[in-house]
Formats: structure tokens, sequence, C-alpha cells
């Protein structure tokens, strides 16, 4: 039941390991997000189906983005809601929260994508994906004429 999840940003991070000068730079792999905030997902699987958990705060609903195409699930979309960091009072003394796009996909196989379900509550989005029910074909004999 393994399942490659593919994120580029951990690809890129994963260059850059240890206690490295170069982690303290931000990655232009990081979609203008700070790395602590990258999709934050939890994937479940049983025999029915995938159930996938994303923490996605502060995101309005209508600009989250999911698609599934050749067993790939894609969840993208923006965050517009922080984009005023001007200090023009001289009181911002830390500011991490950031605005931008983000996508982030997902390898999940053999989901019978018509009966996908989503819902989004409290900052997290889930997804349930059912398995498509396929009995193991056992062969097919050939006549030889």
């Amino acid at each position: 039941m393994a399942n490659e999840i593919m994120d580029r940003n951990d690809l890129m991070r994963n260059l850059f390991n240890g206690d490295s000068w170069m982690n303290n730079f931000p990655s232009i792999f990081d979609n203008n997000f700070p790395e602590d905030s990258t999709l934050k997902t939890d994937i479940k699987e049983n025999n029915q189906n995938y159930e996938v958990h994303v923490d996605l705060p502060a995101v309005d609903k209508k600009n989250i983005d999911i698609t599934y195409d050749n067993d790939i699930l894609t969840i993208s979309g923006h965050r517009d809601s922080f984009t005023d960091h001007n200090d023009k009072d001289g009181d911002v003394i830390m500011s991490e929260r950031s605005s931008g796009h983000f996508m982030r996909q997902y390898r999940l196989p053999q989901v019978d994508q018509d009966n996908i379900k989503a819902t989004y509550n409290k900052g997290v989005l889930e997804i349930i994906l059912p398995k498509v029910n396929k009995e193991v074909d056992s062969g097919h004999h050939i006549k030889i004429d």
C-alpha cells in the first residue's frame, strides 16, 4: 500500500539538508510560502479508499483547485489575504505570514475518479478517493486455430 508522494520542495530541501548556511536562504522552490507552512498533509489508505487531509489555514475555499488525472491528485491554489507587509508605522517586529500560489501532487493509483468527494472545514481540506474495485483477472485462454 505504499505510494510515491511527489513534492518538488522536499526534493530540493533534501539537497541542502543539515546545518548548511544555505538553509537560511529562501528557496526558489517554496512558491512564496515559508518552509514550515507548505501544505502539511496526512494520507490514510485502506482497502476501500484513500483519505487525504491537508492544512490550508486562511485560504478561501474558492481559491482551492483539486484535480485528479493519470493517478495524480493535484491540489493547488492561492492565498491572498496577507498582501500588506508594509511597515509604515515602524512597529512590525516579525512577519512570517505570506501570500502566493501553492501546489502539491500525490500519486494515488486505482481511484474511482467519478466518486471523489472533497470538503473544507476550519482550514482543513479533506478528500476521499474511493478505490476502483477491480477483480484480479486470472488470465484468458486463447484458442489456437
